[in-house]
């Protein structure tokens, strides 16, 4: 399996540690949500598997290239407008989220607006970079991150001010009968080997997944989700937990680097995870803009012989988010997630079912 496909499930996975997918988990902390992760292992291993398995007969080519060499437009037209939008969607969530963080813990009196359009600014220079870039600027980013975070989980499972009795009250809760929200949230951890459907072209899939990979992908999915969810009890505890918005950041500020620089964890950890969340961001909307760049193209929209439908998709993405993130609060915020996270087997239901049609298709 590429390493690049590693990088679009970490990067997923590291995001979702402080965006909307803890706060989802501890509202559910008293419905079964143990049992619900545990389930969501097991699924998000085998989903994630079969799709990859499924590209695996199409190497060197993105979902849209599959779709119209062996399905009809009246087919891949609906499908693909219908991922298109959902990606838009999951870096939506991403980016106002982070806005809502970053405003809240590091520039509280930084208009939401500016805040909103910086990110935007940002995240479109690397939308508009081609796959290979993005794959590029993935690995820089992990590269250069991933050693500082895993640090600070060190720190936050090593901190005497974590009380595995809280964790342990947590855990009494396993014969809950499991809960859809936190089930479907717990899944989306394993979205990022999706991204394929664009990055296939390069990342050249010909191997199924084998026993090794299997077993890498649930124990990266376990440690994922019991940091996500058990960490913040244990430093919170359990009672109270479901309050809070940003469950981690609270963590990471009781957290304390006493010979460090800077003894304050929260500052480093905010940085940190912003830098991972703007790849998730940019990822989440290059795919988005291939799939509606695939359905829509507009021929006359050029200047000086330049084709100017990728820009006019992304200003649109723009103004889109810096509205969204005018308009919502942090309480729509996470209802508006759970809704999104809670159609995740109709995605899944629709990318398997048309990946198995145009295999069929190829074998005829």
């Amino acid at each position: 399996m590429s390493r690049y496909l590693y990088y679009l499930i970490i990067v997923t996975m590291v995001t979702n540690i402080i965006a909307s997918v803890p706060k989802i988990l501890m509202s559910e902390s008293k419905n079964g949500v143990i049992i619900s992760m545990i389930m969501a292992v097991i699924a998000g291993v085998i989903l994630t598997t079969v799709v990859i398995n499924l590209f695996s007969y199409f190497p060197s080519m993105t979902l849209p290239e599959i779709l119209k060499q062996r399905t009809s437009k009246w087919v891949y037209y609906p499908v693909l407008f219908y991922f298109a939008v959902s990606w838009y969607l999951a870096g939506l969530i991403t980016l106002i989220t982070y806005v809502f963080l970053f405003n809240t813990f590091l520039s509280f009196e930084t208009s939401i607006t500016i805040t909103t359009l910086a990110f935007i600014l940002i995240a479109s220079f690397g939308v508009l970079m081609k796959e290979k870039s993005v794959l590029y600027t993935t690995e820089l980013v992990l590269v250069l991150f991933l050693p500082v975070i895993f640090i600070l989980l060190i720190k936050a499972y090593s901190d005497p001010q974590l009380e595995w009795d809280f964790v342990k009250v947590a855990i009494m809760n396993i014969n809950k009968e499991p809960s859809y929200t936190a089930f479907s949230a717990s899944t989306y951890v394993f979205i990022g080997a999706v991204n394929i459907i664009i990055f296939n072209k390069f990342m050249n899939i010909t191997q199924r997944i084998g026993i090794k990979q299997i077993i890498f992908l649930g124990l990266i999915g376990i440690f994922s989700l019991f940091t996500t969810y058990f960490i913040p009890i244990g430093f919170n505890g359990f009672e109270q937990i479901e309050n809070l918005n940003f469950p981690w950041v609270s963590t990471s500020d009781s957290i304390r680097l006493r010979y460090g620089i800077i003894e304050r964890v929260i500052f480093v950890f905010v940085i940190v995870f912003l830098g991972v969340a703007f790849i998730s961001l940019l990822i989440h909307w290059h795919v988005s803009l291939k799939l509606f760049e695939s359905i829509f193209h507009f021929k006359k929209l050029k200047w000086k012989s330049k084709n100017l439908t990728s820009y006019l998709f992304v200003f649109l993405f723009g103004v889109m988010g810096i509205i969204s993130t005018r308009q919502i609060s942090e309480y729509q915020l996470f209802k508006y997630s759970s809704y999104f996270y809670n159609t995740l087997p109709i995605f899944y239901v629709i990318l398997i079912s048309i990946l198995l049609f145009a295999k069929r298709r190829s074998n005829s």
